[in-house]
């Protein structure tokens, strides 16, 4: 037997075990309806896993094997989500969708926007001169953003930093220096502890977010009336952005002879 044979052999007998697929993704949702609307053009590989107190989605979508959780409520909640996935799961890229509440004036109740740097608010030191906030950490992988063929709903949206903590800002005061204190635009209770998992595990991750409410004293109000409205328009989107993912050089999906060589051979 040749050297190049037994290569493609252990190649087929290592990868004729288990179904081959083009890309492991993690997705990191917040918003049930986001998920909902992303399962129902999915299909449901297995039952949910359970991982701690964490209950991971397993599906399939155009041969790209997806890890759904949902991150929680603050950044702790939500790292430990996140672990619980990436600790047991090699993935290949991630997508992360959810709400902010608007800190900018501008920036409008429906509108999505892609995230490119987070303030973690709540950590840093306390100074003679105040609290002063850890730095904004940009999001790791922005390069990659310009590979992919964007949905409409995330198509030339706007970039926005992101103030990221424990806790759900409702406060029109309390909004007001949340903005001078760390220039964000708005303010969320996930990103700072997904992006602390992700680069740990040097996985590249891209974050979409959808604005609730205003992060002052009708916020509660607010949150609330979207959600009761929401159709889910982000994982819809989600969904179209994955089915034109562009070939994973890594996968034997994206090599049609080893495919053929990798196809049962029919019985006689």
């Amino acid at each position: 037997m040749m050297p190049g044979t037994v290569v493609i052999a252990v190649i087929i007998l290592f990868l004729g075990v288990a179904p081959v697929c083009a890309d492991e993704i993690a997705f990191f949702f917040a918003l049930d309806a986001d998920f909902q609307a992303f399962k129902s053009e999915t299909i449901v590989t297995r039952q949910p896993l359970k991982i701690g107190d964490h209950s991971v989605q397993v599906l399939t979508l155009a041969k790209h094997r997806i890890y759904a959780v949902k991150m929680g409520s603050g950044a702790v909640e939500t790292a430990a989500s996140a672990q619980a996935v990436l600790a047991r799961f090699r993935c290949d890229r991630a997508f992360s969708l959810g709400p902010v509440g608007g800190l900018a004036d501008e920036l409008e109740i429906g509108n999505w926007y892609r995230v490119v740097s987070v303030v973690p608010y709540q950590k840093g030191s306390w100074t003679s001169g105040g609290f002063q906030s850890t730095k904004a950490s940009p999001s790791p992988t922005e390069d990659s953003l310009a590979k992919l063929a964007l949905p409409k709903l995330f198509a030339g949206v706007k970039s926005i930093v992101v103030a990221s903590g424990e806790i759900f800002i409702a406060s029109t005061d309390y909004r007001q220096q949340l903005r001078e204190q760390t220039q964000a635009d708005a303010v969320d209770m996930n990103l700072f502890g997904l992006l602390a998992v992700c680069a740990e595990h040097h996985l590249p991750l891209i974050n979409w977010r959808v604005v609730t409410d205003k992060a002052d004293d009708k916020a509660g109000e607010d949150f609330r009336k979207f959600t009761q409205t929401y159709d889910g328009a982000g994982g819809k989107a989600l969904v179209e952005l994955i089915r034109n993912l562009p070939p994973n050089p890594n996968s034997p999906e994206s090599y049609p002879e080893l495919q053929k060589l990798l196809q049962p051979t029919p019985s006689k």
